[in-house]
């Protein structure tokens, strides 16, 4: 009896394993058919198709190891500089170039410890780009100068951040020595080519001048015309020796004193207004009406004569240009850093076109036909809201009461007929003016009234 229960248990168990090995091998096959081996198809059973593909996917496995080395190797060999960190800011890769740029000890990308950027790099600015991509998760380019500690020495870089996953980030870096040496080289042949220029030009308008009471009448306006191209070249020739000194000797051509910067807005204004009075536009201006630095008068004011005359010249007819003057504080991660007083020009025409915002601080750059004196158009006028404007307690810069001891700048008593620029280079003489102060200056549209916003901030001390 003990013999048919012991052969009993024992077919009941055999099945019991034969039915395991049955679902196993059915298991078996459905993990097989997920699994890219079409050529694994075969009378071979479960487990040894299994086997054979799991030796191809490790071989796969480390041909594309062997494949992501040798990506890794040619990046770090490679002519630019790239940069990594993960999303706790620790330095996770980087290459020779990136580490020969950066003026940091060169060791295999193996062996770098994770740490933080700002520890091995000390740029405050590759660590503001690197959060900005992080935050807004899109590419983003900053061009700094990098202060090496050896021999006080500089090097112009350029960033591209670029959003990886897992929070990380991956920088480019740019060496801009070559093209920084190439710009000045042409800022040099230009400020020379204007000097030789002066005299000529001088000598040519003073004959021009002589001969004009000389001719009869009929030759007149032809003498006329001829002086007005003489001018014209001659402040052409002005500009670009202001720009030139101003670009290589920056805040050491400045001539700083106390200015009250709303009053010299106003003026400005007040020389231009015959300009804004032909087609109608007034000036809206909003802020503060007392505010002391210490600027230089002269090209400060030269700044907002270029500024306003830009706005009218773009501005659609019985339209207003807005200006807006207030301190703003730092950031709240920069609680370091001083107040800065922002200058807002805002005007109501068609905007600059999107491909040129890169562009309008460069040297001659004319960014779009259309946008040409007296061309303006009324497309966008429909966006601007008076009365929103009226609320926010603004008011017009012709009913505004001056003091009379605010006095034009002695270098800039131009005609109020006279256009400001026309070159392409008062927005170029603008920035270089801001950045001699210290200051920065950026170029948008604004949102309300799609024409151009241009925002001029200057370090202003802490109340």
């Amino acid at each position: 009896m003990q013999l048919v229960w012991f052969l009993a248990g024992l077919g009941i168990g055999l099945g019991l394993l034969a039915w395991s090995a049955r679902h196993f091998n059915h298991q078996l096959e459905r993990i097989i058919r997920t699994l890219p081996s079409d050529h694994y198809r075969s009378a071979l059973s479960p487990l040894s198709r299994l086997s054979r593909v799991t030796h191809h996917l490790q071989d796969q496995l480390q041909l594309h190891e062997q494949e992501l080395l040798g990506w890794q190797d040619i990046l770090f060999r490679a002519p630019v500089g790239y940069l990594q960190v993960n999303s706790a800011d620790n330095l996770y890769w980087i290459n020779e170039q990136a580490c020969t740029l950066l003026n940091i000890q060169r060791r295999p990308w193996q062996t770098w410890p994770k740490r933080l950027l700002l520890e091995v790099v000390r740029s405050i600015e590759l660590d503001q780009l690197i959060d900005q991509v992080r935050t807004e998760q899109q590419e983003q380019q900053i061009d700094w100068t990098m202060h090496l500690s050896e021999r006080s020495q500089e090097r112009p870089l350029r960033a591209y951040g670029i959003p990886l996953p897992k929070g990380h980030v991956g920088v480019f870096l740019e060496d801009r020595t070559e093209a920084k040496n190439l710009a000045d080289d042409r800022d040099r042949w230009t400020s020379d080519v204007a000097h030789e220029l002066k005299t000529p030009l001088t000598s040519i308008r003073l004959m021009v001048e002589t001969l004009e009471h000389k001719l009869s009448w009929q030759h007149r306006s032809h003498l006329e015309r001829l002086l007005q191209e003489v001018t014209r070249l001659s402040d052409l020739v002005k500009d670009l020796l202001e720009l030139s000194r101003i670009t290589f000797n920056q805040a050491q051509t400045l001539t700083l004193q106390l200015v009250n910067v709303p009053s010299l807005i106003h003026k400005a204004w007040l020389n231009l207004e015959p300009l804004a009075q032909q087609r109608n536009l007034s000036l809206f201006y909003q802020g503060l009406e007392e505010l002391t630095l210490e600027v230089d008068k002269n090209r400060l004011y030269r700044v907002f004569l270029n500024l306003l005359d830009n706005a009218i010249k773009y501005s659609p007819i019985d339209q207003p240009i807005i200006v807006q003057v207030e301190v703003v504080e730092p950031p709240t991660d920069e609680l370091e850093s001083a107040h800065s007083l922002c200058i807002d020009v805002i005007d109501t025409g068609s905007g600059f076109p999107p491909e040129a915002l890169p562009h309008v601080f460069k040297r001659f750059y004319r960014s779009d036909p259309s946008r040409v004196r007296g061309n303006a158009t009324l497309g966008n006028a429909e966006l601007v809201d008076i009365q929103s404007l009226a609320a926010l307690e603004v008011k017009q810069s012709t009913s505004v009461v001056l003091s009379d001891s605010v006095a034009l700048p002695d270098q800039e008593q131009l005609s109020v007929l006279t256009p400001v620029g026309g070159s392409g280079l008062g927005l170029a003489i603008a920035q270089q003016i801001i950045l001699a102060h210290g200051g920065s200056i950026r170029a948008r549209n604004h949102p309300q009234t799609g024409g151009a916003w241009l925002q001029i901030l200057l370090p202003c001390p802490r109340k």
